[in-house]
């Protein structure tokens, strides 16, 4: 696996072709891909994007790919034909795909390894629910598409934004890891000013009914069973540290989610907003994060914690998990460990009252700024456009 080395002055093809389904707000994915896009036309390239629905921006080509989102069972593969059919009258196009089809030079992985992400998911499941899973049409036409993009003879390079996901796909499907190139989530610091995010302290903890002096954990990430929010509130009902939960993010049945803390005897402590069109406030009224994923590749969210001071528990299945480790290795346990969940929340709370804990967490977020994922990514686009 490989990591670009930036040049100084890159050479970027002179025509690349995006591929993803749709656009959304809340999407790290997507919000990664918007940016990518626009520092690659910032240094001439011509830029078009495949897509069902996006947010359409001057000087991109948008092609619109029509291929429905019912019913769901074979809407990837259907998105994939319609995709690959635009593709073929493309001529001289570097065509990077961020889904799983294979007519893609570049594939980038943000959403992770399917076949992963199963593995980790039928620990939480019952018997019926893995029977399930198994005969699932859904995820079968999406093991079938990764199967086939990563067997793809057309396929010269995979981005990942985590080890993690490196070591799966070469678990998975031999791919050649030379051929995998490690380029990291980036993040905008300047959106996360710690002078800002104190003085915003006190009226956030006002809007949002929260003491003073209370300990505040966030949950911040959409789809609260793959994040982990059952297990954050089970933790929550055995920390030694009386804390309030914060859970922030789109949920198509939140009222589950309280039930369950009134089931751990904690629903006056876990607070669900759903989803929000601004985060800081929730970062600025937190003292940590914590977010025991069932299977991340690597959220963006973990990076705007470190960027805002805070301490972040996190799981092994989670791929910034070594950037949470960065401040204490205590903050990475099993995403199943209820005990070990809530040890590390007491001990990042106890570390959030430090006063060095804020810089350390900046300065961990610091090595992941935005410049440095694209100048990576465009240090790839140039050694794949010299080699054509």
């Amino acid at each position: 696996m490989s990591t670009p080395t930036p040049p100084s002055t890159p050479r970027v093809p002179p025509s690349v072709a995006f591929v993803r389904q749709q656009f959304s707000h809340s999407g790290g994915a997507e919000l990664i891909l918007d940016r990518t896009i626009a520092a690659l036309a910032s240094h001439g390239a011509r830029i078009s994007l495949i897509a069902r629905e996006w947010r359409e921006r001057p000087g991109i080509t948008f092609l619109r790919c029509e291929s429905g989102k019912f019913p769901r069972a074979t809407r990837d593969s259907r998105f994939a034909a319609a995709a690959c059919g635009i593709v073929a009258g493309l001529e001289n196009t570097l065509v990077q795909s961020h889904e799983r089809i294979e007519c893609c030079d570049i594939y980038r992985a943000g959403d992770g390894v399917h076949a992963a992400y199963l593995e980790r998911r039928v620990r939480t499941l019952g018997t019926a629910r893995r029977f399930f899973q198994n005969i699932s049409p859904y995820h079968r036409d999406v093991l079938r598409l990764e199967r086939r993009m990563f067997a793809s003879p057309r396929l010269k390079a995979v981005v990942v934004n985590s080890k993690m996901v490196a070591d799966e796909i070469v678990a998975h499907f031999g791919f050649p890891r030379e051929k995998i190139h490690l380029v990291p989530n980036g993040i905008d610091l300047g959106r996360f000013s710690l002078p800002s995010l104190a003085d915003l302290r006190k009226e956030a903890r006002a809007d949002l009914n929260l003491k003073p002096d209370a300990k505040v954990l966030l949950l911040l990430g959409s789809g609260y069973e793959r994040k982990g929010l059952p297990q954050a509130i089970a933790a929550l009902a055995k920390m030694a540290t009386k804390a309030e939960l914060l859970v922030v993010g789109r949920e198509r049945k939140p009222s589950y989610y309280r039930e369950l803390a009134s089931r751990h005897g904690v629903a006056g402590r876990v607070h669900i907003f759903g989803e929000q069109a601004d985060p800081v406030p929730y970062l600025a009224a937190a003292d940590a994060m914590i977010l025991p994923s069932l299977y991340d590749p690597f959220p963006s969210a973990v990076l705007e914690a470190l960027a805002c001071g805070l301490p972040v528990v996190t799981s092994e299945n989670c791929g910034a998990r070594d950037a949470a480790r960065e401040l204490d290795r205590d903050m990475v346990c099993d995403a199943l460990d209820i005990h070990g969940i809530a040890s590390a929340a007491d001990r990042a709370l106890a570390l959030a009252a430090q006063g060095e804990t804020k810089m350390r967490c900046r300065a961990i977020a610091e090595q992941y700024r935005m410049e440095f994922m694209i100048e990576r990514m465009l240090a790839l686009y140039e050694k794949l456009a010299a080699a054509k």
